[in-house]
């Protein structure tokens, strides 16, 4: 037999069975152990009980019935014109809150991202502000300027605005970071400035992005508006809150559903742009 006919002999090896997933089992305890440690009794946990949410169902769908109109009980559509305006005010209050906080948040990612920063503190100081920002809710931050401003759409589009403003830079500032630094190096090598390699070298590969963050904050911004009334910030949630303690189940359902489908209209949409951008 020639040589270029011959084969080798392979040799029969046991195929290795998988290594035991450890660290699955191990994380999987501790999921475990954390409801578990979380549904005892107060003051150690938070005293949730499956049994009373099983006995308590009854009630709630009662509680949701009420919401939804039927021959003998119709919905209000003589009070569809005011929810319809405050619907209207809630959009505008998410509307200017993302467009003055994505327009804030732009030139401050550049200044909290690590390879445009102009050194470490300013770079601490950026990442700390994003930080602290971005721990306070915006119910509490809107209730607060809402005790400052007096109660209006005021407090709820400076909420919003703070709001927007923390999320949008964050996201921006790690996209920033993880663009290509060829640009970059060429503008540093032909004596550009951080505010050149900014303009010229960064933010044209970040602009798909940023429209996308901004898309999405507003997003999150329509559903937050509507909620901000309770705490006296404008929108929908004026009314909502004042149906909901004089039980008004009718105007509550049709409040809720005027929310969805805006809401689902905006989704869709944003959706749609943000996946031809990205």
């Amino acid at each position: 037999m020639s040589a270029r006919t011959a084969r080798p002999e392979v040799a029969e090896t046991e195929i290795p069975r998988p290594p035991f997933p450890w660290q699955g089992w191990i994380a999987a305890v501790a999921v475990v152990g954390l409801l578990w440690w979380s549904s005892m009794p107060p003051p150690i946990g938070t005293g949730f009980n499956l049994r009373e949410v099983v006995e308590g169902w009854p009630q709630m769908q009662v509680f949701f019935q009420r919401l939804f109109p039927t021959p003998d009980r119709p919905w209000p559509l003589d009070y569809l014109p005011q929810i319809v305006n405050r619907m209207t005010e809630t959009l505008k209050i998410a509307t200017a809150a993302s467009i003055f906080g994505a327009v804030f948040a732009l030139p401050f990612a550049m200044l909290a991202a690590r390879n445009l920063a102009a050194g470490r503190i300013v770079y601490g100081f950026g990442r700390g502000l994003l930080n602290l920002i971005r721990t306070i809710p915006d119910l509490v931050l809107a209730a607060l300027l809402a005790s400052a401003f007096g109660i209006g759409p005021l407090p709820g589009v400076l909420a919003l605005t703070i709001f927007t403003f923390g999320v949008v830079a964050k996201l921006l500032s790690d996209t920033i970071e993880t663009v290509d630094p060829g640009p970059q190096e060429a503008i540093t090598a032909a004596g550009g400035n951080r505010i050149q390699q900014a303009l010229f070298a960064v933010f044209p590969q970040v602009a798909p992005d940023f429209v996308a963050y901004s898309l999405y904050a507003f997003e999150v911004n329509i559903r937050a508006a509507a909620f901000l009334g309770y705490v006296g910030a404008g929108g929908i949630g004026m009314i909502l809150n004042r149906d909901v303690k004089f039980f008004n189940y009718g105007r509550v359902g049709l409040i809720i559903t005027t929310i969805f489908v805006t809401v689902l209209i905006i989704d869709t949409v944003s959706t749609t742009i943000r996946r031809r951008l990205v």
